[in-house]
């Protein structure tokens, strides 16, 4: 039996692998539904199914989109042309950014790939701020990717998440969107899935504590037999509490603001989003009659006031639609004051592997260490790892 305790995207990777290949899995989440920070949820506020953030992938991110197919979500998934539009908020200068926008700069993308040496301890600013293109390319780039601002995130970690994408060609950069949300594509397909292979899943079942052959749950004691495994698809925090062994990783806030409009907008640039500079919002993404902005590296927008958040954001995108700022429409304000690690030198040194003190035990987890910074794809990534080593299956897949 493999036991996987957490229903995020790196359990049910996990879970999706392992059921394939034979294995009888139970899931365990603590909470009443999967997905942990990449679900959808119908608002009663705003009468709209939302996500709780938005997110994007790539072409590039072959896990994410391997898992999708295996589990039956691609088909509500949209590929979109490789075109970034942006705006600054304070001057309206405007511009796209695209693969094509990369080329055009050679040596500013030889120096952010990392081609010049990067000590592990530099900067995105120290290696990329002097460059001409910093404040319209490497910077939304980077706060986006590392959900971490320049001035601290690592350089080296960005550097190998351009190569990753590059080094597949310029098509590897062709983003997909979610028209119906994040849960369509990814949630609701694995678990369908994973019912038709017989796993239990138990909802509202929290794990309190371990021992060498136990699980101890709020409700139950589960005792691990010679041949049972385990993989630890939680919180970088909730991992610490269980093996306090692991180090004390920073994390960074990311909020996002859902706004229902009475028609569906048409963003500056047309495409279904827009990129933001000089305030507080970074992405903005419409669907429908749902516009959503995301405020990525948060800290100092976290702690405020959800309504006094919502105007803010709302002040700079009404007149990119010709609306009035000062009528703010129904509106949710999520605040994910953990949503990722900090990536900066240190702490992305300090990112463990997924080994633990009990061998029938893995870790998994977009926080593991991993080339990539904690995005969907470190996740998944993260999730099928944890099950070919708990399971001793090298090759095994979705």
């Amino acid at each position: 039996m493999l036991h996987v305790v957490g229903a995020g995207l790196a359990g049910l990777a996990a879970s999706v692998a392992a059921s394939r290949a034979g294995w009888p899995v139970t899931l365990h989440e603590a909470t009443d539904h999967a997905g942990g920070r990449c679900r959808s949820f119908y608002d009663p506020t705003l009468d709209l199914v939302i996500d709780n953030g938005t997110h994007l992938v790539m072409d590039v991110n072959r896990a994410a989109i391997d898992f999708a197919r295996a589990v039956g979500g691609l088909p509500m998934m949209d590929q979109g042309q490789p075109k970034f539009p942006f705006v600054n908020v304070s001057t309206g200068h405007a511009w796209t950014l695209s693969p094509w926008a990369l080329m055009r700069r050679p040596l500013d993308l030889l120096r952010a790939v990392g081609a010049f040496g990067l000590d592990e301890r530099t900067t995105v600013t120290q290696s990329l701020g002097r460059t001409k293109s910093f404040s319209t390319i490497w910077d939304p780039l980077c706060v986006a990717a590392l959900n971490t601002h320049c001035d601290e995130a690592s350089a080296p970690l960005f550097a190998q998440l351009l190569r990753m994408a590059l080094k597949r060609g310029l098509s590897s950069l062709n983003p997909w969107i979610f028209p119906a949300g994040l849960s369509a594509a990814f949630v609701e397909p694995a678990l369908s899935t994973l019912r038709s292979r017989s796993v239990e899943i138990h909802f509202n079942h929290r794990l309190r504590s371990m021992e060498n052959n136990a699980l101890i749950f709020d409700d139950r004691r589960i005792e691990l037999g010679p041949d049972d495994r385990v993989v630890l698809a939680v919180p970088p925090w909730a991992a610490k509490d269980l093996f306090p062994s692991l180090p004390d990783l920073a994390t960074r806030s990311i909020v996002n603001g859902h706004f229902r409009l009475d028609s569906p907008p048409t963003l500056p640039g047309e495409m279904p989003w827009l990129g933001l500079t000089g305030g507080v919002g970074q992405w903005v993404s419409a669907r429908g009659c749902l516009l959503s902005v995301t405020v990525s590296a948060a800290e100092d927008v976290v702690t405020q006031d959800s309504a006094a958040i919502a105007n803010s954001l709302w002040r700079e995108l009404a007149p990119l639609l010709k609306l009035s700022p000062d009528q703010t429409p129904p509106h949710r304000i999520i605040k994910e004051k953990r949503a990722t690690l900090a990536h900066t030198p240190v702490q992305v040194g300090l990112r463990p592997d997924a080994l633990t003190p009990h061998p029938n035990m893995i870790l998994a987890g977009d926080w593991i260490k991993s080339p990539w910074p904690c995005t969907i794809e470190a996740a998944i990534i993260s999730g099928l790892s944890a099950a070919r080593q708990a399971l001793g299956a090298p090759a095994l897949t979705f």
